[in-house]
């Protein structure tokens, strides 16, 4: 993954570049032992900068409006991962009521499908504080919860869609509820 794709760091050097352009301009409008050359030169480099600064949290932004999406191959990686464990049975619920939710749902039902050969059970849950998607296992904590969440977590984390874990002492052992929540 290319660190010019991550929001949060070209946010900062956004924030940094505007900075440090923006003051370099009123400094060399203050200024006048600089010679004309150098003045325009260094003024040019500071425009340039704030200019720069701008268009890098304008580039993040639009990365954090991105639709979460499954293309083919890690679609493919994903069901891949479900299939490593055919003993557990997959469970896909949403928890936000909007279209790319949905859409992100129903290709984790694909890849579920694609890996395990069985429907998953498909539903609704209320809007949860979390964010992102989440797997809920009975126990996170034992071998068999590190390993799925390990190797599934994986998968979703390659495809640049935020996940984490969670316990519920309701499931079984071998169930794994994957509860697609509103985009971090």
């Amino acid at each position: 993954m290319s660190p010019f794709s991550d929001p949060w760091l070209l946010d900062s050097l956004g924030i940094l570049l505007m900075a440090v352009g923006s003051a370099g301009l009123v400094a060399v409008f203050i200024s006048t032992p600089l010679r004309p050359p150098v003045k325009r030169s260094v003024g040019v480099i500071c425009a340039a900068m704030a200019i720069g600064g701008g268009l890098l949290m304008v580039r993040a932004e639009i990365l954090r409006d991105a639709d979460r999406d499954l293309d083919p191959a890690q679609l493919a990686d994903l069901a891949k991962a479900m299939s490593q464990f055919p003993n557990i049975r997959f469970e896909v619920f949403t928890a936000y009521p909007d279209n790319e939710t949905r859409f992100l749902a129903s290709k984790v039902v694909e890849a579920v499908k694609a890996g395990t050969g069985a429907m998953p059970p498909v539903g609704e849950v209320p809007p949860s504080p979390q964010k992102g998607v989440v797997l809920v296992l009975r126990d996170r904590e034992a071998d068999l919860g590190r390993a799925v969440a390990a190797t599934i977590s994986r998968a979703f984390m390659a495809a640049r869609v935020a996940v984490i874990t969670d316990d519920e002492a309701a499931l079984d052992d071998r169930t794994v509820r994957i509860m697609i929540g509103e985009k971090p």
